[in-house]
């Protein structure tokens, strides 16, 4: 079974995975959720997007031909994440 890697930012308030790792998106959301165990949380306004990732980084205001970069463009699942509780206990 492939791995469905999921990636949250920074804030964990927006949540990516790639398409290619998801049947759907309601199999991502699900993903989403079995992934925050220990916290409820809503996924919401999924969307699919293109999107940059890279390893090294690219810095600001500069120019480079993609090609000379680690970047990857691929279309991810985008959705935004509320987290709700724990254990079924809401947050105040």
């Amino acid at each position: 079974m492939k791995e469905k890697h999921i990636v949250f930012s920074e804030d964990g308030d927006v949540v990516y995975g790639s398409v290619n790792d998801f049947i759907n998106s309601d199999n991502f959301k699900k993903a989403v959720i079995e992934q925050n165990q220990e916290e409820l949380c809503i996924v919401e306004n999924i969307r699919i997007e293109p999107c940059i990732s890279t390893l090294e980084g690219i810095p600001a205001e500069t120019i480079f031909p993609l090609s000379s970069t680690d970047a990857v463009i691929k279309n991810y699942f985008v959705a935004d994440v509320s987290e709700i509780g724990v254990a079924g206990i809401e947050k105040k």
